[in-house]
């Protein structure tokens, strides 16, 4: 199975020439969007797509027992970003039907959270102060330093159910990385604009 990648930064590349040392609320502005996709599939072959109305999964290695994002857990934000997915796929002449109805496509949304903590043990070196013209030496003794990252990506998977195959799996034939979640500015509508510009680095998606 042929992949091909394809990785688009939502801020402007030009634009930081310009700037020794880009703003860091620029950096934050915008999510970083990958794309793969099988180049042996012909998604001209799919007409209709299953995608839920108000759930994304969630995966983290922080909380596993919790499996999905609801608009209870986080108002305002699953339904906006599945409806932006529905809108993209409309756009391109699939047409939305429900699960019961033998959809060619299901449409995976989930948000993916690595949390990690890390401590490191300092030793510092020998220094020289100097007070009131006397000279000495010191020595600092080891410390112990703890820090967290909290990094997220949002995913969208585009997959087969038209062709199952005996195992009952199932083939991704599209996926979106979006990220970082955890440190936008703007959650909700950098998510929106995240999936617009993943479609739109895949015209070759469509009917």
């Amino acid at each position: 199975m042929k992949k091909t990648v394809f990785l688009f930064a939502l801020v402007v590349a030009l634009a930081w020439a310009c700037e020794p040392t880009p703003d860091s609320m620029k950096l934050l502005d915008q999510l970083v969007v990958q794309t793969h996709y099988d180049t042996e599939v012909n998604f001209t072959d799919y007409a209709t797509y299953s995608i839920s109305t108000d759930t994304i999964g969630f995966i983290s290695n922080a909380n596993p027992n919790d499996t999905i994002l609801t608009e209870h857990d986080t108002p305002g934000y699953p339904r906006p970003v599945l409806t932006q997915v529905g809108t993209n796929l409309n756009k391109v002449g699939y047409t939305r039907v429900e699960k019961n109805a033998n959809p060619d496509l299901g449409i995976n949304v989930y948000v993916v959270n690595d949390y990690n903590l890390f401590q490191q043990v300092v030793y510092p070196s020998y220094y020289y102060p100097s007070y009131y013209g006397y000279y000495g030496s010191y020595y600092n003794y080891p410390y112990i330093t703890t820090y967290a990252q909290n990094t997220g990506a949002l995913v969208v998977e585009i997959v087969d159910l038209k062709n199952i195959g005996a195992d009952k799996k199932v083939r991704v034939l599209w996926t979106a990385y979006m990220g970082d979640v955890y440190s936008t500015i703007n959650l909700v509508q950098q998510s929106l604009d995240a999936v617009d510009q993943a479609f739109h680095q895949s015209p070759y998606i469509g009917r």
